[in-house]
């Protein structure tokens, strides 16, 4: 056979390098543009104050946290919608995705009650008096923009699922252009606007998913769409309710268990010292934007897995989580070299009017080094962990977070910095050894093919041996 033919028809044929790019790419520029927005999010709030920025990620990242329960439940619509357009049950999609928005209802009031209870928190754990302020300032401003966020999330499930990712990338930048622009008139009181700081951050933030949230209710509900997905069906469907939340509310826990073992991490981080927390956060930040395009990648292997088991091709849907994963690690060569190589330059946009720089980038440059190697064992869990999520494997995969963030992050890091009182490098080293426990075990998941016979929706499952 000529190589030439050979290395084309595994670009070209289904489930390889050609469709995951097409689906993929502008999910991982879409990542890609949004970890640029909370950059610059950042950076701007480091102008504006340390104390400011040392507080912009402890509360963003808790905000988040309990956000993801609801966002990564309806974010899982993807996954449905993939399935049902490989069955080519079109019909079902609109219905199903007015579904998850009607729940973002409910998830917003609660979040609405739970930022009532947020200073209490904040004044527990123990940093300065400025920082708590502002943790609670951005804390509560966010909880406020909870409905557009989270609906806006579960909207683009109707182009995501159905590999249509470039409509997504399109309004991602939309919104981002919005956030920017607003951050600089809101934290810093540009153009007759006031000057609100880290309050204006989270305002900003909020408006933009706004804009996104209008944009895809205006391009999901015109007749086209309406004709061949059924997008102007309404109505209350509890059946469905339930079954997104039967699959999604795991995957939502398991987001929630990822972030919250994070945000509890940074916060006993915050406990050692403003310059400790502060060059955590420049590392985070960096680290953030580089592992944001390896989630886009990952939200593509899910669809791709979802839309092959809806048309029971569990071969293909094998095929394409082999191919993304070896984008994904040729990916990952490249931009841990850069993280290794060039610490100094990444962190520069910080140092800028940051006065106590020289103390903390000593600090910031090891830790970004720690972090290059822990990508590589962490994009070996978002790869295996989005393939049998795309099948419905979601309870599985939230019993192991549960496990894990708890007793190989929490308790070792606690130890580490509280009781053995052993410092910043220690702490982030720890991470290594979760990492590594968490791949394996996924790993092994995978192989076992119980994913294979998994699916989200009604339909018959073929077996691969019948396939074969």
């Amino acid at each position: 056979m000529n190589p030439l033919n050979s290395i084309k028809k595994w670009y070209e044929t289904e489930g390889c390098y050609l469709e995951f790019l097409k689906i993929a790419v502008p999910l991982i520029i879409s990542t890609g543009i949004v970890a640029i927005q909370i950059f610059t999010d950042r950076v701007f709030l480091s102008w504006y104050s340390q104390e400011a920025y040392a507080a912009s990620i402890p509360a963003g990242v808790c905000n988040f946290a309990i956000e993801s329960i609801f966002l990564y439940t309806l974010a899982y619509i993807d996954v449905f919608v993939a399935q049902y357009y490989g069955k080519k049950e079109y019909r079902s999609i609109g219905p199903a995705i007015w579904q998850s928005v009607y729940l973002a209802v409910v998830a917003a009031f609660i979040l609405l009650v739970i930022s009532f209870f947020s200073e209490k928190f904040f004044m527990s754990i123990g940093h300065s008096n400025v920082v708590e302020l502002e943790e609670i300032k951005y804390f509560k401003a966010l909880c406020y923009g909870a409905f557009p966020a989270i609906s806006a999330t579960a909207l683009s499930g109707f182009y995501a699922g159905r590999g249509k990712t470039s409509i997504v990338l399109l309004i991602s930048i939309c919104s981002v252009v919005v956030n920017i622009i607003l951050d600089f008139c809101l934290i810093f009181g540009n153009f007759g606007f006031p000057k609100m700081g880290i309050a204006g951050a989270a305002l900003a933030t909020n408006l933009s998913f706004v804009t996104m949230f209008v944009i895809y209710v205006l391009l999901i509900i015109t007749k086209k769409n309406s004709d061949v997905y059924n997008t102007r069906q309404i109505a209350l469907d509890f059946t469905f309710m339930k079954r997104l939340l039967r699959y999604g509310f795991p995957n939502g826990v398991t987001v929630f268990f990822d972030m919250s073992e994070f945000g509890i991490f940074m916060l006993i981080i915050g406990t050692l010292g403003i310059s400790e927390l502060t060059a955590s956060n420049i590392a985070v930040s960096v680290y953030h934007i580089a592992i944001m395009p390896i989630i886009g990648g990952t939200i593509a292997i899910s669809i791709m897995v979802g839309n092959y088991l809806g048309q029971n091709k569990v071969s293909f849907a094998q095929k394409s989580i082999k191919s993304a994963a070896q984008i994904v690690y040729a990916y990952v060569a490249f931009v841990a070299i850069i993280l290794l190589l060039l610490p100094n330059q990444l962190i520069y946009p910080f140092s800028i009017e940051m006065q106590t720089m020289e103390y903390v980038r000593p600090m910031a440059i090891s830790l970004l080094r720690i972090l290059a190697i822990y990508m590589i064992f962490n994009a070996g869990i978002l790869i295996v962990q989005s393939a049998i999520k795309g099948a419905g494997d979601t309870l599985f995969v939230m019993k192991i977070y549960i496990f894990a963030s708890m007793l190989l992050v929490v308790v070792p890091v606690w130890l580490i910095v509280k009781v053995f009182k052993f410092g910043i490098y220690a702490a982030w080293l720890s991470l290594m050894g979760y990492a590594i426990a968490l791949i394996g075990i996924f790993y092994f998941r995978y192989r076992s093919g119980k994913w294979k016979n998994m699916r989200v929706i009604d339909m018959k499952v073929i077996s691969e041996s019948s396939q074969d």
